[in-house]
């Protein structure tokens, strides 16, 4: 509810300068990048559902928070906080799932997780988007912190008794296995950040695009994160079931990344703003389809059962550098550039990350 309205909010009611606030969003993105490896270490040590119920309470305090800040450095540094909060939930999810499903079906279970999160980013833009346009952007804060609290609760109530860790295995040589160790792993984490960077412009970059440029209101943009999120919500699903079916998961990952390629040239290709809208949502969702449940799915293929939580917290942190880099990426060389050659330099990135992929896709036994 409120990470997709946060540009706004900082550009359109604090009145900071978009190199302010593309700064005021690189700090939630550094404390995602810490509270991802955060979570992940804490993920094996005392268990998934206990950094869940860390991670929503902190949340819940933190947007609150968000609105007894309008200074600069203080509101960068209560946004870190929330960033490292936040990010904390990922891995230990993501463990959870690996840990509760059969082997046969974790990519679907990735999948289902996913669906939650996008059934959220569904129903969340467009009743935040109502609240900032109709009673103001404090209560966009104080709901989504609620909601927190709200989420806290039944985790606790439904899986509380649950709380998972994996047990240490005998062979030390699995011990001591590091992710970071793993240079195949890290290149294509990497290829991968080259897409999320440009990918996650939809959060930073393109809401304001609508706002200044389409002159959208926040109740339309909002609803542009209900289409996109219902579109991923129908697709997902079922295109993962039909990938998993063919164990092949490393071609789709590639031309996932292009297609949110093309969708960004969308934005500059057509003059109608709103056809271009309406390609960019189809494409983005359709690529974020078949590439972002994909990621983690050939990344636990490379762990052992002692290791996973951190495996599942290096993706994690490829997601939050991402955060980390995408607002100082898109706001602030916008101010430069204009928007229409900033979309065709976030095309240029998917499209450059999908042919990186292709070098690298025979390093991977599952092809």
């Amino acid at each position: 509810m409120v990470i997709p309205f946060m540009s706004v909010f900082l550009t359109d009611q604090l009145g900071f300068p978009k190199l302010q606030s593309g700064i005021v969003l690189f700090t939630f993105g550094l404390g995602a990048l810490i509270g991802s490896n955060i979570g992940g270490y804490l993920t094996d040590t005392i268990g998934n559902v206990k950094v869940m119920a860390t991670s929503l309470t902190g949340m819940g305090i933190g947007f609150i928070g968000i609105l007894f800040f309008d200074h600069f450095i203080p509101l960068c540094i209560w946004m870190m906080l929330t960033g490292i909060f936040t990010s904390m939930f990922s891995p230990a999810a993501f463990s959870a799932v690996s840990l509760w499903g059969r082997p046969e079906n974790k990519t679907r279970g990735f999948s289902l997780l996913r669906m939650a999160i996008n059934l959220g980013i569904a129903i969340g833009p467009a009743v935040g988007g109502f609240i900032a346009y109709g009673v103001g952007f404090n209560w966009l804060f104080v709901i989504d912190g609620i909601t927190c609290f709200i989420a806290l609760r039944y985790l606790l109530r439904l899986l509380g008794h649950r709380n998972g860790k994996y047990k240490k295995p005998k062979d030390e040589k699995l011990i001591k296995k590091s992710p970071y160790k793993d240079w195949v792993l890290m290149l294509f984490l990497f290829f991968n950040l080259i897409n999320m960077i440009a990918f996650f412009q939809i959060l930073f970059t393109v809401p304001v695009y609508f706002k200044e440029v389409i002159l959208l209101d926040e109740r339309v943009i909002g609803l542009f994160f209900t289409v996109n999120g219902l579109l991923v919500l129908v697709l997902e699903m079922p295109i993962v079931y039909l990938i998993e079916l063919k164990k092949k998961f490393f071609t789709p990952m590639i031309a996932g990344a292009i297609i949110i390629g093309i969708g960004y040239l969308s934005l500059s290709i057509f003059d109608n703003g709103f056809v271009a809208i309406a390609f960019y949502s189809l494409l983005v969702a359709f690529g974020e389809v078949i590439n972002f449940p994909l990621i983690p799915t050939i990344a636990m293929r490379r762990s052992n059962p002692e290791n996973q939580g951190k495996y599942m917290g290096t993706v994690s942190t490829m997601f939050a550098m991402a955060f980390v880099l995408a607002p100082l990426l898109g706001l602030p060389i916008v101010e430069h550039t204009g928007y229409h050659n900033y979309f065709i330099m976030a095309a240029s990135l998917s499209i450059f990350s999908g042919i990186c992929l292709q070098f690298i896709r025979r390093k991977f036994v599952e092809q």
